[in-house]
This record gives structure tokens, sequence and C-alpha cells, in this order.
């Protein structure tokens, strides 16, 4: 039984002559790989004002040869609105919604192994750079003593956000505070 949907898929990034041509170039290659797509109308790119990103969007009519076709498009398209146009009515057997569920399960596992392994490299990364950074500070204080002013100036970065490091090299022992500046901790 074929079946009739309009959906919506949109793309945001910048500039917006990327993000147009982008999400053309998208459609294109669903249309390359077999959608029947029967109408497409696309809207220009918008940027909301407290956004730095441009939004665009495609509406599709496509038709789908089944329901199994429909659900892969939604699962590998992801658009945000989906409207079945016809048939009025659809049934869906007992296997087709086991192999809907089972899919549904696999797709989610994967996204959530994908999001456990970002979340492991983000924090990789964020205690290399915190390792950077405070060697970078270390390296400034074997000249000699400096207030967190001078640190920041030569850092790049607001004294206020270079202090919770300062206060983390005191805490680890690294470096020393005698009023209002810092300097390496003597090896002893």
């Amino acid at each position: 039984m074929a079946i009739l949907g309009r959906f919506i898929i949109e793309m945001m990034g910048a500039p917006p002559e990327h993000i147009e041509k982008t999400l053309k170039g998208y459609i294109e290659k669903l249309k390359n790989a077999g959608l029947q797509v029967t109408k497409e109308q696309y809207a220009k790119p918008e940027k909301p004002p407290e956004v730095k990103l441009w939004s665009v969007f495609v509406e599709l009519e496509a038709k789908f040869k089944d329901l199994a076709e429909l659900m892969g498009f939604c699962f590998d398209a992801m658009p945000s609105s989906v409207e079945i146009i016809e048939p009025e009515q659809l049934t869906l057997g007992a296997k087709d919604l086991g192999d809907f569920l089972n899919d549904l399960q696999a797709r989610l596992h994967q996204t959530d192994m994908t999001i456990k392994t970002l979340r492991a490299q983000q924090k990789l990364l964020d205690q290399n750079a915190v390792t950077i950074f405070h060697n970078f500070v270390r390296s400034l204080l074997k000249g000699k003593a400096q207030s967190c002013d001078e640190l920041a100036r030569q850092v790049g970065i607001k004294p206020t956000e270079l202090q919770p490091f300062l206060d983390s090299l005191l805490q680890g022992n690294k470096i020393v505070r005698e009023g209002d500046v810092y300097k390496l901790r003597s090896a002893a």
C-alpha cells in the first residue's frame, strides 16, 4: 500500500547561502537514493535575533511503497514534522510493529552509545585543556611572581575567569600566593 506524506526538514548554520545549498544538496541525495518526491518547497533562510545561526527548511511531499520505507525515511532524514496525506487508515501487522520497535530500539541504543562516547571524549579533552592551561600559567610564573591581572593579560582571559585556575593550582600545591602575587612553589 502506497503512502503519501508531507514532511518538513530543517537545517541550521551559517552563512545563509551555505545552508540553502547544503539543504538542496541533501534533498538531491535523498532523491538519488530513491525517495519519490512529488513536491518540494524551500523557505528563505531566517535568523532569529537571539540566535547566531540561520535556519532554513524545505516542505516535501513524498511517496513510499510501504510503512517500512516511510519509517526508514523518518529515522534517516529526521523530519521535524510528519503528516500522512493518504491513505486515511493504516493497518500495522504484528510483524511490522515488531520490526519497527526493534529498529527503534537499535537506533536508540546506537544513539545512547554515541552520546556516552562523546561525553567521555569531551571529559578527556577538558582534562587535557586544563592541564595545558595549568602548565602555561606555571611557565609564566617561572620568570617572576605575578598578580592575577598580569597573568590574565598574558593568557588572554579576564582575571575572574583565570582565578579558578589559580585556585586549583594553589590547592594542588603547584603555586603559592604571597599577598597579591603568585609564584611557583619551591621544590623541596
